[in-house]
């Protein structure tokens, strides 16, 4: 698989999946379904919200998913050290490194997109 790829499947799986699984429980839970304390609370907080607000708020949860997504990637780069771990850390598809320029490239995806 080539880096390319990879990170378009990471942008289809862990931004795009995620983004529509985040609104369609946003806009269809009924907070007194909710259990979770901090779910009930985002929530009550999504549903005071007018339209635009809405909006700005998932598109808020897309950017988090995004720069996590981005720095987690500089990890398995290489470029972003991460205290506490001694050595490499290496990302491998059937074996064959694939990292190096992922958190670059999946930066330039969604600045694209």
């Amino acid at each position: 698989m080539s880096p390319e790829r990879f990170v378009l499947a990471l942008q289809n799986t862990v931004v795009r999946d995620n983004l529509a699984v985040y609104s369609e429980l946003f806009r269809s839970t009924p907070v007194e379904m909710a259990v979770d304390p901090h779910w009930v609370r985002a929530l009550e907080l999504f549903n005071g919200l007018d339209e635009d607000d809405k909006e700005v708020f998932l598109q808020v949860i897309c950017h988090t998913m995004i720069d996590t997504t981005a720095n987690l990637l500089g990890i398995v780069d290489g470029c972003c050290p991460v205290s506490g771990i001694e050595g490499d850390v290496t990302l491998c598809v059937d074996g064959k490194p694939i990292g190096g320029e992922l958190q670059e490239l999946f930066l330039e995806l969604n600045e694209a997109g």
